[in-house]
């Protein structure tokens, strides 16, 4: 779909926003950040892409207790993992096997590292508005339902500013004992977008959309980074915040090994239980049914906060949808409705809905050092569904027989139409699901594509 969309149709629109009404600018950040300082603690799942000497996909979660100023920070690119804690008494680091309690230059690094994203978890617009003063002045406002959006109007040199203001506070931290050090002076701002999604009546911060580029010398060489960036955010659902153990294997040839073994038949209870949690996820996720994550979850015992879990899953699968189907379409997004923007939602969830899919395995792995559970799929090739309706419109389009507005209309309709009909499914396909368990009756699925992309196939 991104491929069809960016060669055919990527052109420049101009949105026009009515804002009868609604609040400005100032006076709803100055709302934001009051209600930001009152949180208690923060869980953010993030998801990205960075583009520039590698590319990778980025996904984790972060999260912060803004009273103690415990951090932790779980991160996977293309699969490799690094978890990362401070408080005021320990700062560890979990690199794939290496699991240490860190000290010295590499414990000043992560420290710096974990309260720079606290900094910018707790309220992002107060953030950046170290690099421009007059941020909270400078967004345009649009109001929905039960949201208000804030997208940056920032002209060039601003956007610059602040994209390099951020990298070079970044590379500040990451230079430390690096043997590849970033020239701070080289560094340049290219662009820079920020979106921030506002629940109405909390004034709390829902959701943030980040963009930015910049070019940094790199031993002499010049390289430019490209990154795009989705925090979404859970408030005052935090016990602790999440602490990673740390084994002393240093010491292991000194002390008993049966305490060093891990309990066989601990370890297949979590491995089942994580079959379960995987199950609910699915359930919450594809088929959009709480209801049966709360049923199927190994947690039995706090249905209440079970159900406010799936709840959010449930929505975040919706938003990240619909931020996706809107990416893909690149400038041409800003002629879709919200209206449209639900319909199409609502029918792809119509199409996942007639998808099948077994648990057939849970187990853990050493190599992994997570439980992998085994999902038996059959879904359906998304992209030939989409691409009946987006190659012929594409062509019409080409061929000046539709106007931008008639463009998104018949794609909005026809890709709604086609996925309420019938869709083929494929063969089943057996995939990995990696879960990570964070506490007691505790999993998490730091990969969800693992599975989503088997549902909804791409080629």
């Amino acid at each position: 779909m991104k491929k069809i969309m960016n060669t055919s149709l990527a052109l420049s629109f101009a949105l026009l926003l009515s804002a009868c009404g609604m609040s400005s600018s100032e006076e709803l950040t100055g709302d934001v950040k009051e209600a930001q300082e009152k949180v208690k603690n923060v869980q953010v799942k993030v998801t990205g892409k960075e583009e520039g000497s590698s590319d990778y996909q980025v996904n984790g979660v972060q999260e912060f207790d803004f009273k103690s100023k415990a951090g932790y920070i779980n991160t996977k690119m293309n699969g490799e993992e690094l978890k990362m804690y401070h408080d005021g008494d320990e700062t560890l680091a979990v690199a794939g096997e290496e699991s240490t309690k860190v000290q010295g230059e590499e414990k000043k690094y992560v420290t710096a590292l974990i309260n720079n994203a606290r900094e910018l978890q707790q309220n992002p617009i107060r953030y950046y508005q170290k690099y421009d003063k007059n941020l909270p002045d400078e967004f345009d406002v649009t109001e929905k339902d039960k949201e208000y959006v804030l997208t940056f109007n920032g002209d060039k040199d601003k956007k610059q500013k602040i994209v390099a203001g951020d990298a070079k506070a970044y590379y500040k931290i990451t230079n430390q004992g690096s043997d590849t050090a970033v020239d701070l002076d080289q560094v340049k701002g290219k662009d820079f977008s920020l979106v921030v999604t506002i629940d109405k009546e909390t004034k709390q911060i829902k959701k943030v959309v980040k963009n930015q580029s910049y070019s940094v010398n790199v031993d002499g060489k010049t390289e430019n980074s490209n990154s795009k960036q989705t925090y979404t955010y859970t408030y005052n659902q935090l016990d602790n915040v999440t602490k990673p153990k740390v084994e002393a294997k240093a010491a292991a040839a000194s002390t008993d090994s049966s305490t060093e073994t891990p309990n066989k038949e601990k370890q297949a209870a979590y491995a089942k239980e994580a079959g379960q949690y995987v199950d609910a996820l699915i359930q919450a996720t594809v088929y959009q049914n709480t209801d049966q994550f709360v049923a199927k979850h190994p947690n039995q015992q706090d249905k209440k906060q079970v159900k406010e879990k799936g709840e959010f899953q449930k929505s975040s699968f919706v938003e990240f949808f619909e931020t996706n189907f809107k990416g893909a379409l690149s400038s041409l997004s800003l002629n879709i409705t919200d209206e449209q923007l639900n319909e199409v939602s609502s029918a792809f969830l119509k199409a996942l809905s007639s998808t099948k899919y077994t648990i057939k395995d849970a187990a853990y792995s050493d190599e992994d050092d997570a439980y992998v559970v085994q999902v038996e799929i059959q879904g359906f090739n998304d992209a030939s569904v989409l691409a009946e309706v987006m190659t012929p419109l594409a062509e019409k389009y080409q061929a000046g027989e539709l106007s931008n507005e008639q463009l998104v209309n018949e794609l909005i309709d026809g890709v709604a139409k086609r996925y309420r009909e019938p869709v083929e499914l494929l063969p089943a396909k057996t995939v990995p699901v990696h879960v990570v368990r964070n506490g007691e009756q505790d999993y998490e699925v730091l990969m969800q594509d693992e599975y989503l992309l088997t549902f909804a196939q791409q080629s």
